[in-house]
């Protein structure tokens, strides 16, 4: 019988939900490139951000914002790691 080590599979399971390196990053500085706490950060997966929000004018600023947003978390993150975010009224 072969075993498996649990890092290994907790490492695969991350990476297949989306929670790598740059996701720590991305929820480090969410708030804080935002600007409020009203829009919630929900995930990360293949280069979007998902988050949700319970207005629809925290939505329609945010989406004003959303390239400035992609720009500033890139940068934190080192490179064009991030290509859109989706923002849902929840």
């Amino acid at each position: 019988m072969e075993f498996t080590e649990v890092s290994s599979i907790l490492k695969t399971i991350s990476e297949e939900i989306g929670l790598n390196d740059s996701y720590f990053v991305i929820m480090s500085k969410w708030e804080q490139e935002v600007g409020n706490n009203k829009i919630e950060l929900n995930g990360f997966k293949d280069g979007v951000v998902f988050a949700k929000t319970k207005s629809a004018v925290y939505l329609n600023d945010f989406n004003l914002r959303k390239r400035q947003i992609i720009k500033k978390l890139n940068q934190y993150l080192g490179k064009k790691y991030i290509k859109n975010i989706k923002c849902e009224i929840k």
